[in-house]
């Protein structure tokens, strides 16, 4: 994997996890309610279609190949994310 390939694949992880921070508070309600089945069922659907989504487009840029510092950046900016916009999670 070059370089350029890398530097576009850790932009997008990072990326997608600001992407996935902010559709996980936006839907914090709907994901966690207090039906157990429409709980998991919500969160099925949430982690099957966000994954589904990052590996789609990790396949289109780098052949699919994931690093352990694919997954560190997208903690990282998941953690980010929710550290600098912790008050968006009222809304809805």
């Amino acid at each position: 994997m070059t370089l350029i390939i890398q530097i576009q694949t850790i932009a997008y992880t990072f990326l997608f996890g600001l992407f996935f921070a902010l559709f996980f508070n936006l839907l914090h309600k709907i994901l966690f309610t207090k039906s157990i089945f429409i709980n998991i069922i919500t969160n099925f659907l949430f982690i099957f279609f966000t994954s589904s989504l990052y590996f789609y487009f990790l396949f289109k840029i780098n052949d699919g190949i994931i690093h352990i510092y694919f997954l560190l950046i997208f903690l990282i900016s998941f953690f980010l994310y929710n550290r600098l916009f912790k008050k968006i999670r009222w809304i809805g």
